[in-house]
């Protein structure tokens, strides 16, 4: 996919587990009401244990088609989220979707969140500590021992092993996250090296994961050199992405454009796969610019030929979390946005969805 010059796969994070339309029993709907009568909802651990189909999909209600990927997040690895995730992506497996999985796990050492301004606590060297030879590295092994029992459960009906992307340490190099730079915690580029290929070798050398791809994906970067600079190496790194969310003046089609050019350049150099791991208009912007997708994103992406050369692009997720509030970044089926999003991105020849993919697994 990442060679081919007329395709690129269209993916949401969690697009069958969170949505903001058609929310109907026994998914959780209760407070998601929004826009007048609209219900949101939330495919729940109840549902998974159950083994309820996963019918709900906001793409899927307004296309007809789920995406070609799914993006599922390991979080804190806590028990309902693990039989959640591996439900819903064996569903989006045996659909021949493909599957990535991020990680938003809260900081080692304090205990706190993963964002380091939301952290009241001593979040000064936590890549350091975590790391061998540090006083919180013991603890951030065991962590690293669920994420092996996770992967090396995330099975089919037959057992086998699900191969996945693990795009973790994402936008490291932002300030937001505790695995971050220019912030409290002060961490450097050589320590977040270091993290990632100790994680990539103590999950694939030592505890045996090997449906893994390992994805790289800092946020935006002025250049090569820049997007490099907290790279690993090629023998830790599947997958060359990076995050792009648009949020105002200071995000242009022409930066997305050179940027998305940089990254397929820098992947096809090293035999990798070109991505979009996450992308989307900030603040539900597609409410006020509901051709975003085509003119934002499509139509940059087939500005020249390297630039189509993106294996995929994928949206975060639809979220409703109460009092009216949702999170958008894609339409859903009644949204202002729904028809540019249909006719000119699903229905594109270049955008690949669930129902275009052929079966890659077998």
């Amino acid at each position: 996919m990442a060679r081919d010059e007329t395709k690129i796969m269209f993916g949401q994070q969690q697009f069958s587990v969170l949505g903001a339309e058609g929310g109907h029993s026994p998914y959780l709907t209760k407070t998601l009401v929004h826009d007048n009568g609209i219900h949101g909802w939330i495919f729940g651990d109840k549902q998974a244990r159950q083994h309820s189909p996963d019918d709900l999909c906001d793409v899927k209600r307004m296309t007809g088609s789920n995406p070609a990927m799914l993006g599922l997040d390991m979080h804190d690895l806590d028990y309902k989220g693990n039989i959640t995730s591996h439900w819903v992506g064996r569903l989006a497996y045996e659909r021949g979707e493909v599957i990535t999985v991020s990680m938003h796990h809260s900081n080692t050492v304090t205990g706190n969140s993963p964002w380091v301004k939301k952290d009241n606590g001593n979040v000064v060297k936590t890549v350091q500590r975590i790391l061998p030879g540090g006083d919180h590295h013991e603890n951030f092994k065991q962590i690293l021992d669920q994420m092996a029992a996770w992967a090396n459960s995330f099975t089919d009906s037959n057992g086998k092993p699900i191969p996945a992307i693990f795009r973790f340490l994402h936008e490291l190099n932002g300030g937001w996250f505790w695995w971050g730079l220019h912030n409290k915690a002060q961490n450097t580029e050589h320590e977040l090296i270091e993290l990632y290929r100790y994680m990539v070798k103590y999950l694939r050398d030592q505890k045996g994961v090997h449906n893994f791809l390992y994805a790289y994906s800092p946020d935006k970067f002025s250049d090569k050199t820049d997007y490099l600079k907290t790279y690993p190496g090629d023998d830790y790194v599947d997958v060359l992405g990076m995050d792009y969310y648009y949020s105002g003046s200071s995000s242009t089609k022409a930066n997305f454009q050179r940027m998305v050019k940089d990254v397929v350049e820098m992947a096809e150099e090293r035999g990798k796969v070109s991505a979009v791991t996450e992308t989307g208009y900030m603040n539900n912007g597609i409410d006020k610019i509901p051709n975003f997708w085509q003119d934002d994103i499509l139509d940059v992406l087939k500005t020249e030929p390297t630039t189509k050369r993106i294996a995929y692009v994928l949206a975060w997720a639809n979220h409703c979390s109460g009092n009216g509030h949702c999170q958008l970044w894609v339409p859903f089926k009644g949204h202002p946005a729904e028809n540019d999003f249909v006719n000119n991105f699903y229905n594109d020849s270049l955008t690949v969805f669930s129902s275009d993919l052929t079966d890659m697994y077998h």
